[in-house]
């Protein structure tokens, strides 16, 4: 077999699809124009619909998923490996046996879960299967677009179906400290993981006293979050780096993550106010252009959630509010709250907040377009210290009486961020120029399909060959 040249790396780190890179590549030199050909036993199993033949697919998948258990899910493909992947696309590919796959529980389900996220994680990761073979990529390249999806769909629905998350995302032996972060529903404490200082992220239950509807919702969120978050690595995303339970509880759960002394970017700038505030703009845009480009929605952009590292490197934090958007991947109803949390309403965009102000069931969810609504205000942040409409935010009013009269504000009078003077702190000492405010105008258009998109966003001309040294010093 002819030696399959590495992929190159791409500029915004894009790594959801190295091997599918490798394998299109392989696919038109080798694999010549056509049809590809399909294995005997993918044929077999897609040409009939019987119930024998659905329970025959089955019984041969909990067989292989028990000896892949067994054999341990290494970051390879073997001979042995394939027919099990082609035995999973076949099975997702019927719809009465996906029926079926979804109603696993308890053993038989957490290895199934197991499996998927190994078949997930094997497109996620920076390099080619070192063992798989270019044939294989041929009958069935399905580390690539749909294929990846649909995998990713299977394990997000049976992990909700099931309660039940991917084993490999468990840590042990995390040592838990002080709380460095309090809010409404989450707390962040510091600790140690194998040495290391990390960030533990629990999800707070208000009373007791509340609903299994809610208790329910709480798990939800968490196995969402964590498949979401495991999945999708880049250099300006926080790396997740697996789940702490001290007893086996959701309730109790805490997501473990690095942690990083600099803070967040608010914190940074005020410790460092000299910086090339840029590079942190460009930084975020390179982290949402992917996560955009994954057809995921972050859903709560602001300086709270932008996390700075010890290199002076801005990543995206916090995907508790991300959704998956293509209807392809995700088709189960996302967790939705009746009201905005209070943390995100200075950053939410026009027809989030016109839809509060309406009397319904549920808030619509975020789009991509208000991301970027967001991302301007964050910019707004970064590039003026404050937080935007800081001037209505008055001692004195309760949160309710500022998110009616902000909604109020910004949906029917069109208010926007207060501009700055020019000569004051943001035009003198923090880099903000006309252009600058030109691009967070844009960001906040009414009209939602002229704002524009993360990438296009990074080439604008005066974030272009911003000068970056950061990475010099080790």
């Amino acid at each position: 077999m002819k030696n399959i040249p590495a992929p190159q790396p791409m500029a915004t780190g894009d790594t959801a699809q190295t091997v599918l890179s490798v394998a299109s590549m392989s696919l038109h030199h080798s694999c010549g124009p056509g049809t590809l050909p399909i294995s005997p036993r993918l044929k077999s199993s897609t040409s009939s619909e019987s119930l024998a033949d659905r329970h025959s697919l089955c019984d041969q998948l909990e067989e292989n998923l028990k000896e892949l258990d067994a054999a341990g899910y290494q970051q390879v493909i073997e001979e042995a490996h394939q027919d099990l992947l082609v035995l999973l696309d076949s099975i997702l590919s019927t719809k009465r046996s996906y029926r079926r796959l979804l109603q696993y529980q308890g053993e038989q389900g957490q290895l199934l879960v197991n499996v998927l996220q190994w078949v997930s994680s094997l497109s996620s990761i920076g390099s080619p299967p070192k063992l798989i073979s270019l044939e294989f990529l041929c009958t069935h390249p399905s580390f690539e677009g749909p294929r990846k999806k649909k995998f990713m769909q299977a394990l997000l629905r049976l992990s909700k179906c099931a309660r039940l998350f991917p084993k490999s995302f468990i840590l042990s032996a995390v040592e838990i400290g002080d709380v460095i972060v309090e809010t409404s529903s989450v707390d962040i404490f510091r600790g140690l993981h194998g040495g290391r200082e990390v960030c533990l992220k629990k999800y707070r239950l208000r009373r007791r006293s509340q609903s299994n509807a809610i208790r329910e919702d709480l798990v939800e969120l968490l196995i969402r979050e964590m498949i979401i978050w495991y999945n999708h690595r880049h250099p300006n995303l926080l790396p997740f780096e697996g789940i702490f339970q001290p007893d086996d509880s959701f309730e109790k759960a805490y997501l473990v993550s690095p942690f990083y002394a600099n803070g967040t970017v608010v914190e940074y700038l005020k410790r460092y106010p000299s910086v090339e505030r840029r590079l942190l703009v460009l930084d975020v845009l390179s982290g949402l252009s992917y996560l955009h480009r994954n057809n995921i929605v972050h859903g709560d952009i602001k300086g709270a959630n932008v996390l700075v590292d010890s290199q002076g490197i801005a990543c995206l934090a916090d995907l508790g509010l991300s959704r998956l958007t293509d209807t392809q991947i995700l088709t189960w109803t996302s967790i939705q709250s009746t009201t905005a949390p209070w943390g995100t309403l200075l950053w939410q965009a026009p027809e989030l907040l016109s839809a509060q102000l309406q009397p319904q069931e549920h808030i619509p969810p975020p789009t991509t377009f208000s991301d970027i609504y967001a991302f301007g205000c964050l910019a707004y942040e970064i590039f003026t210290g404050l937080f935007p409409f800081a001037e209505l935010s008055t001692p004195g009013r309760s949160p309710f009486q500022v998110h009616i009269m902000i909604s109020t504000q910004v949906v029917k009078h069109g208010k926007r961020p207060q501009k700055p003077a020019v000569d004051s702190p943001p035009y003198l000492c923090y880099g903000l120029t006309a252009s600058i405010w030109d691009m967070m105008e844009t960001c906040w258009d009414r009209k939602v399909r002229r704002r524009p998109s993360a990438d296009d966003l990074s080439k604008l001309p005066f974030l272009v060959d911003v000068p970056d040294d950061r990475l010099v010093q080790e």
